[in-house]
């Protein structure tokens, strides 16, 4: 009996692999997302697979751009759900919770392809969205200019925070705008065109970064469409805002960084707070806390996987720079962490310099006892590093609360950051350092005044709350914040002008200031040398911040109140010298407590009449107006009421010193 259409065998269909595209041009198709040949073809947009269907495009309302940033222009068919792995808020990390364990089971199958959907298919924006980046884009200044600034970024400003490495910004900047042709070897193609998208983000941050630092008759300004460093900063934050922060993307994690410090450069320390806690988070869906290793995938394939190689050198830069930003903003702040060190397993990044050429240079590293080959870009942030991972320690073990159950804990911290000190490379040495390096890298005298701050800060930090109930920490405090303003009166005859807008340059003056009058006001000197030395430092940091408070709005705020704790401890000194009988003087003195409180209720009163504090500072050399875009202007973090919050770091309970004045020991 002949077979009938119905129950006739069905012939197989050969299943389709390829996306649409590369299906209907009959090419071979990497099934990627998108695939080399759309990337090619500049169809990106064209490359879907089969097995998902385009979303409509009237799925987004006008208006929307702000609150989802990317169209997707493709979700999962047959009712599976429209949310997968990535949207749901898993990590794609491996070995991080169970949807990324599916992959070492189900490895290539397509079930495991849908679930890693979002992390590999690609965002396209909007025409409303796109026309909105592309008229912050059209802002830039014209190429030449751009390659003008961030050469003088790259010479003058990065030291402070190496944010970026030359090679690979050059890299970005050289292929941006330009036809796609191939991508580099140490990016896959589709994180390639999000990196591109980001990029111009990156560039309005180093000009605004820039333009900070730049003196105001630079020849360069008058070539400038707009010269603004806060507007060329804000639309780049304009930009990241618009593209999303959700999609793990280095340009955009640079791009927040950079705008950090351009915050934290302006006093605007909140913002600045959260800007880097932005860049955080997309570094951690990046996995940049996550160490990964690289090996070579084919004997052919060594030029690429040394540039994957140093590609993840560099990222390890940015996260290690990102861990000591969090680390010692929370320590300045007040604030919690966002990086908790037991998520972390990232290695430190090897103490060399980027090559110029990633793909010819194979990493070499010093062995023990091998003296160090020179200054790197990296060097002094391994130093910041170890010292932030001791800020993590001392929030562990609670070492800088007051009333600690066991003061070794203090003490052990302490001996330990100085061992750190003890042990930075000689070109770094605040103590007889190898200066051989200097006229090679000028900023050397500066990087080793930073360190030797940092190092004083942080035993600031550790010693205050115990200063009024333990003389070890009072003398330990006392140290440090001498230490801190002499370096800062180096520091400050070593810089031009146009640096006077540092964040520290007036921070870590006002603190040791503050903590100095503090100490000296509760237990005075009874020498007249050490009285007269202290007089002297607190007298050249008040000149510092009179000269800088034009430029600087902590310096402006600050000066106020630092005066005012200066005719304070004035008045305790002359009080003290006017009695007859140094012991006497000193057994009738206030309690320190109560010394503290008289000082904190004086202060509080207000600024003196005819001081300027105005919060928010604009310099004649910055035009802060922005008339296409609207932006609030937030005021300075760092105001009166938040030294005030300080003092009430400082606390005691009843204490039986028998000499006081031993503090004073071996200060002079």
């Amino acid at each position: 009996m002949p077979a009938t259409d119905s129950n006739q065998p069905l012939k197989r269909k050969r299943v389709v692999t390829s996306c649409v595209e590369c299906h209907r041009r009959k090419q071979k198709c990497d099934r990627k997302h998108p695939c080399n040949n759309c990337l090619t073809r500049n169809v990106a947009s064209k490359c879907f697979y089969t097995s998902l269907t385009p979303r409509p495009k009237h799925s987004v309302r006008p208006g929307d751009e702000l609150a989802s940033s990317h169209v997707y222009q493709a979700e999962q068919d047959k009712g599976t759900a429209s949310q997968d792995a990535g949207d749901l808020g898993y990590s794609l990390v491996a070995g991080s919770n169970a949807f990324v364990g599916l992959n070492q089971v189900l490895q290539n199958e397509d079930e495991f392809q849908v679930i890693t959907a979002a992390h590999n298919r690609p965002r396209f924006l909007s025409s409303a969205l796109e026309r909105n980046i592309r008229d912050l884009t059209s802002k830039l200044p014209p190429r030449p200019i751009i390659e003008e600034l961030s050469a003088i970024f790259f010479d003058e400003v990065n030291w402070h925070y190496f944010i970026l490495e030359r090679f690979y910004f050059d890299d970005m900047l050289s292929r941006w705008q330009a036809p796609v042709k191939e991508h580099p070897k140490y990016l896959k193609p589709d994180s390639f065109s999000l990196e591109l998208q980001y990029f111009p983000a990156v560039i309005f941050q180093v000009l605004a970064v820039t333009l900070q630092f730049l003196p105001s008759d630079a020849p360069v300004l008058s070539r400038l469409p707009l010269t603004s460093s806060q507007s060329y900063s804000n639309m780049g934050d304009k930009i990241v805002t618009l593209l999303g922060r959700q999609h793990g993307v280095l340009t955009a994690v640079q791009a927040d960084f950079l705008r950090t410090s351009w915050l934290k450069n302006f006093g605007r320390g909140i913002e600045s707070w959260h800007s880097v806690g932005n860049a955080i988070r997309q570094a951690q869906e990046l996995g940049l806390h996550r160490h990964r290793e690289i090996q070579q995938t084919g004997p052919n394939s060594i030029d690429e996987t040394l540039s994957m190689f140093w590609y993840e050198e560099y990222k390890k830069r940015i996260w290690l720079n990102l861990f000591v930003w969090d680390s010692l903003m929370a320590m300045i702040l007040g604030r919690p962490r966002a990086i908790n060190a037991d998520d972390c397993d990232a290695k430190p990044p090897i103490d060399c310099n980027i090559p110029r050429e990633p793909s010819k240079t194979v990493p070499m590293t010093l062995q023990p006892g091998e003296s160090h080959n020179g200054p790197t870009t990296v060097s002094a942030s391994l130093f910041r590093y170890a010292l932030a991972k001791k800020v993590h320690e001392m929030r562990a073990l609670k070492a800088d609360k007051a009333h600690p159950k066991d003061y070794s804990v203090v003490r052990t911290l302490h001996d330990q950051v100085i061992s750190l000190m003890d042990n930075v490379p000689p070109f770094l040495r605040p103590k007889n350092p190898d200066t051989s390096w200097d006229s090679e890298y000028p900023y050397l005298p500066q990087q080793r005044e930073e360190i030797l701050i940092m190092a004083n800060l942080f035993l600031m930090t550790l010693h205050r709350p115990h200063i009024l109930a333990n003389s070890e920490s009072r003398k330990a405090a006392l140290q440090a914040a001498l230490a801190t303003l002499e370096s800062q009166q180096r520091f400050f005859g070593q810089i031009s002008k146009h640096h006077y807008k540092l964040f520290g340059l007036a921070f870590y003056t006002i603190d040791a200031s503050i903590l100095l009058s503090i100490i000296m006001s509760v237990h005075p000197p009874r020498s007249s040398e050490a009285e007269k030395y202290v007089d002297h430092i607190l007298q050249q940091a008040m000149e510092r911040l009179s000269h800088i408070q034009a430029y600087n709005a902590i310096a402006k705020s600050g000066l106020d109140i630092l005066q005012r704790c200066y005719h304070k401890l004035k008045g305790v000194t002359e009080s003290i010298s006017d009695t007859s009988g140094m012991m006497s003087a000193s057994r009738s003195h206030s309690p320190p407590r109560s010394g503290l409180r008289d000082i904190r209720r004086e202060l509080m009163i207000g600024p003196q009449e005819g001081s300027q504090c105005d919060p928010y500072l604009s310099t004649g050399d910055v035009d802060f107006d922005l008339p296409t875009l609207e932006f609030p202007v937030i005021t300075n973090t760092f105001d009166q009421a938040f030294w005030l919050e300080q003092l009430d770091q400082i606390q005691s309970f009843p204490s039986n010193l028998s000499d006081p004045d031993m503090i004073w020991e071996s200060v002079i």
